[in-house]
């Protein structure tokens, strides 16, 4: 199952669930609000989060409160491509989920799939 907008796109996988930001993108509420429904909707919530984002622009400050609002019952991997996507990522230390930020798919996968 695989839901997508031109900005967002959630994937149940067998073994984990995939969330992908379109690069370059400035994360609105909006965004975080339409990947939370799709996860929801795809009956598979309690599966780990691979959350993969390119050279993000931005998350604005209501997506920020609204990503630190929700929590994940299973690990979340943020998957980017450089230290700009770490810094802008850096907020979710805050989040009470588990959660680490990588920039090897390999190693986020792995790192999802321990018990």
């Amino acid at each position: 199952m695989t839901q997508r907008t031109s900005r967002v796109s959630v994937s149940a996988l067998p073994l984990l669930l995939h969330v992908r930001c379109a690069p370059r993108m400035v994360v609105h509420l909006a965004d975080v609000a339409q990947a939370g429904r799709a996860i929801v909707s795809s009956g598979r919530s309690t599966l780990p989060l691979l959350v993969e984002v390119s050279a993000l622009r931005e998350v604005t400050w209501d997506a920020r409160e609204a990503i630190l609002s929700y929590h994940h019952p299973a690990r979340v991997a943020i998957l980017g491509s450089d230290a700009v996507d770490l810094v802008l990522t850096a907020f979710t230390v805050r989040s009470p989920m588990t959660i680490r930020f990588f920039t090897e798919r390999d190693d986020a996968v792995r790192w999802l799939l321990q018990r």
